[in-house]
């Protein structure tokens, strides 16, 4: 009886583990579900190869075409601004003006003064005129005429001497009214309401800054490939946009320390977004080379870089690579893949490395 027992029991038990079993599945399907990778679809292009041209980095900075600090030309308190730091000016336009009452009660009294004079020269002039007639009639002697002629050099130095005076006062009224001499943006503004100034005291920096000047090192070797004319592109520091440039000024000798020459390119710069004094670095072609390009919709930037999705045996690989845009919509990658591999274009925010393409 209990050998019986002890045999139910076992058999019990062991349809229990049998059907605990088949309730689950065993570590190998379980990793077989987990390990299958997402199917993707996707649309993919061939990396070509094309002659590209092939550049120098060279250093250059951005410089303002004129910079000025201009001084004040009269003496007086300045009793207005007009304008602030960073602001853009025309030619001409009106910076300070100056305590000008003192300035203008000189021109009136010079106006008066030279008036006055004008007059009593048309007088001397008038008498001088008659004595020339009574000479030449014999009527006055000699010394008479002599002294008369006296007299009227006399009042016209005065004439003379009255307009600089009128002429002096009207450009003082002038100065004290400080212009913009050519147009620009305002660097700095030192002088402000109740300043006292005088001639050679600085007002303001004033900077032309459109177009701007790009000086450039180009080392010796390349000399060559720095022609007046010839188009370079450069970037600054605050932004990965690239710019282009003209050259139009090359060095005509070589510097004996650097062993470089300077160039000078001009920069377009209407919309003032770039600042004179800009540190920046500079491509200088230097003949072609073939390069793989690709289309801009395959690159995707990430932290840390660009990447790209490869397609090898229908699985995707995410890549890194190092790639620069072109004008025409391709990149030309200089790292990272070769001819005829195949890329993915307009890759879906969620396609990830390892999946599978249909």
């Amino acid at each position: 009886m209990n050998q019986r027992l002890t045999i139910d029991t076992c058999l019990l038990l062991s349809l229990a583990a049998c059907g605990s079993a088949a309730g689950r599945d065993t570590p190998a399907a379980e990793s077989g579900k987990r390990g299958s990778p997402p199917v993707a679809h996707v649309e993919s292009v061939q990396v070509e190869e094309r002659e590209v041209d092939k550049t120098l980095t060279v250093t250059g900075t951005l410089e303002a075409d004129q910079r000025s600090e201009l001084a004040a030309n009269a003496t007086g308190r300045v009793v207005r601004t007009f304008v602030e730091r960073g602001d853009h000016v025309k030619a001409g336009a009106l910076l300070l003006q100056l305590d000008t009452r003192g300035a203008e009660i000189s021109r009136t009294e010079a106006e008066a003064n030279a008036k006055q004079i004008t007059e009593q020269l048309r007088a001397v002039r008038l008498e001088c005129e008659r004595y020339v007639a009574l000479r030449d009639k014999g009527a006055i002697t000699t010394q008479e005429y002599d002294r008369q002629a006296s007299q009227c050099a006399t009042q016209a130095s005065s004439e003379e001497a009255a307009r600089a005076r009128l002429a002096n006062a009207a450009r003082v009224l002038q100065d004290a009214a400080i212009r913009a001499p050519f147009a620009g943006v305002i660097g700095e503004r030192f002088s402000t309401v109740g300043d006292y100034v005088q001639p050679s005291t600085r007002v303001v920096t004033l900077l032309d800054d459109d177009p701007l000047r790009l000086r450039i090192s180009v080392p010796e070797p390349a000399i060559a490939y720095a022609r007046e004319g010839a188009r370079v592109t450069f970037r600054s520091l605050q932004s990965d946009a690239e710019l282009p440039a003209t050259i139009k000024y090359v060095g005509r000798e070589v510097r004996p320390t650097t062993r470089d020459v300077i160039v000078e390119a001009v920069v377009d710069n209407h919309e003032h977004k770039l600042l004179p004094g800009t540190f920046v670095t500079v491509q200088l072609p230097v003949g072609t080379q073939s390069q793989a390009v690709v289309p801009q919709s395959a690159l995707r930037v990430v932290e840390g870089g660009t990447t790209v999705f490869t397609v090898t045996n229908n699985r995707i690989e995410q890549r890194a690579v190092r790639a620069k845009p072109r004008a025409d919509g391709l990149a030309a990658v200089t790292e990272g893949l070769k001819k005829g591999e195949r890329v993915v274009v307009n890759p879906a925010a969620d396609l990830q490395d390892g999946a599978s393409v249909e």
